[in-house]
């Protein structure tokens, strides 16, 4: 089969979407790939090169490495080829940032109008590829600004603007992978492609991949709504954890509980708006956590985080499935958490949230919310305003007790690394973040070690230090032994909370469980043999018992903060 015999598709972009996805499935159905690109280098590397691979992540045993070879890169100057390109194409995919949506189909307008003098009768498609609500709509304002009445005619009769759904992931490729191949597009292997049936003009193209859809604003906005949503609620909640990656967002039970959260709100909302079914959504939900807890695609909390401005518009992955929530009947608690959280997103690599925590300080929060979302006079807008507001200062206190959380882990690690003693060490620690240190309870906690004296068949000292930390807030006093029951009881409540997260952090709470965890076998540290070998296997180093301290001391922190932000706000 000749070049101009091979069917062909022109793709003006050459990023990791255009690359990753686009030009993966219709290479894999047999097209010629032409990338268009306003990147020089870029397009000069992929002619340099001739070939890049698409990984395929689908999970950590399921890496698949494709190479990609049937195609030619040009630049937007390259009028000539272009205009060739465009005569002999019956597909093109529009893979850019909306951002430069109208430069696009400014200059497709003229090629296509070029076009018709040599194929008048023949359809042309053209499949907008992006993470934008309305993408085909926008899209087709620009193509056809400007046109005659004749011009209009023809392309509402020749030229299909179809949207389509992008859920494959392309976040960054690992560095070592990028060293081997600088065009390499690392990928969680999504493969299929939703696309609007009904605009094409003729035939679809025949791709394997293509899911073609008859409601494309309920598809648009379950997708958006879910997986666009989901990544934002573990972005922005897991950026004031700490968290680098949204898989350890996911590991952590109080973000993977916001998720779910949000995405059972949203699921409810779209089965009334749309009439999914509720074991269609279930099945659907489920792929959403599944595709996000793929550790080998390793994306990451800030660039999920990122660009809040854009991300918090009216009709984007977080007020628009609140206000559909809100007009379903929904309480939307979850999503209004991660709206308040977002607000309060300040990364200083990231312009647009500088910008918008700034605006909030300068003109207040209802001025730069009302600013940055869009968000109106109508009943349900101004309902779901308030309900920001409220979140918003609620959020503030979340995230200054997460900090202390954090703080105490770091101050419990320096403790145990520097001084040693795991009781001693995270009782002193959580205290003094808590401001209720007692130097007696101290001293009597010397013994926690090891276990108990140093015999590891006890209860994790770290874990019974942090206990020490609750019983100094919710105790039963000693002149009221047959009393103070209803702090007796809430002391037990806090301890339990503390076991849970231990449990689900070292599936046991003593000692040599968690050496079993941490090194593989347990150590009996009061013999001196073992204790040694304790020392070499990475006791105090970064993963031994100084994390063992540093967690107990953040979860202390962690189960006492509804109840103390509760008494700071009596």
């Amino acid at each position: 089969m000749t070049r101009s015999q091979q069917k062909q598709i022109l793709i003006w972009g050459a990023g990791r979407i255009g690359r990753g996805f686009i030009g993966d499935i219709f290479a894999a159905s047999g097209y010629q790939l032409n990338f268009v690109d306003a990147a020089e280098d870029l397009v000069e590397l992929m002619n340099q090169r001739g070939v890049y691979t698409v990984v395929r992540a689908v999970s950590a045993d399921n890496i698949q490495r494709i190479p990609v070879d049937q195609f030619k890169a040009y630049h937007v100057s390259q009028k000539e080829d272009l205009q060739r390109l465009v005569n002999e194409v019956d597909v093109i995919a529009i893979a850019t940032f909306p951002k430069v949506f109208g430069a696009v189909a400014t200059e497709l307008q003229q090629l296509i109008l070029a076009r018709r003098n040599v194929r008048p009768n023949d359809p042309l498609n053209i499949i907008v590829c992006t993470n934008l609500v309305h993408a085909g709509p926008i899209f087709s304002t620009a193509l056809y600004a400007g046109l005659d009445a004749e011009q209009q005619k023809y392309f509402d009769e020749k030229i299909g603007v179809v949207e389509s759904l992008i859920i494959r992931m392309a976040p960054p490729a690992p560095v070592e992978e990028v060293e081997k191949d600088p065009l390499v597009v690392w990928t969680n292997g999504y493969g299929e492609f939703p696309v609007d049936g009904s605009a094409f003009k003729g035939a679809p193209p025949e791709i394997a991949a293509f899911r073609l859809v008859t409601d494309m604003r309920a598809e648009e906005q379950r997708k958006m709504y879910t997986y666009n949503m989901c990544h934002a609620v573990l972005g922005y909640q897991g950026y004031q954890d700490g968290y680098e990656l949204l898989v350890d967002c996911l590991a952590d039970p109080k973000l993977r509980a916001e998720a779910e959260g949000a995405l059972n709100e949203v699921s409810s909302a779209l089965q009334k708006q749309y009439g999914f079914t509720a074991e269609a959504m279930a099945k659907w939900v489920e792929g959403v956590i599944d595709q996000t807890n793929n550790p080998s695609i390793g994306d990451t909390v800030v660039r999920m985080a990122a660009d809040p401005l854009r991300k918090l518009s009216k009709a984007d992955r977080l007020i628009g499935p609140s206000l559909l929530c809100l007009n379903n009947g929904v309480d939307p608690v979850h999503l209004i958490r991660t709206i308040a959280y977002a607000l309060h997103y300040r990364n200083e690599d990231d312009p647009n949230s500088i910008k918008l925590t700034d605006d909030i300080k300068n003109n207040g929060l209802e001025s730069a919310l009302k600013a940055a979302t869009g968000l109106g006079e109508a009943p349900m807008e101004k309902k779901l305003i308030d309900d920001i507001k409220a979140a918003y200062q609620q959020a503030a206190k979340e995230i200054d007790w997460r900090k202390k959380a954090k703080e105490a882990y770091d101050r419990g690690f320096e403790y145990e690394t520097v001084y040693h003693g795991c009781g001693q060490r995270s009782y002193a620690a959580a205290s003094e973040i808590l401001g209720c240190f007692d130097p007696e309870v101290f001293k009597a906690a010397t013994g926690l070690c090891g276990g108990i004296g140093l015999k590891n068949n006890n209860t994790c000292s770290a874990f019974t230090g942090a206990v020490l930390v609750i019983g100094n807030l919710y105790n039963r006093r000693r002149e009221h032994f047959d009393g103070d029951r209803e702090a007796k009881y809430t002391n037990f409540a806090l301890v339990q909370q503390l076991y849970d997260k231990f449990i689900n952090e070292f599936g046991g709470i003593t000692c040599a469980h968690v050496h079993t965890v941490k090194y593989g076998r347990p150590y009996d540290l009061s013999v001196k043999a073992e204790s040694v070998a304790f020392e070499e296997a990475g006791g105090h180093g970064p993963h031994g018992c100084t994390d063992t301290v540093g967690k107990a001391c953040q979860f202390a922190i962690e189960v006492l903060a509804p109840m103390l932000m509760e008494k700071e706000e009596e």
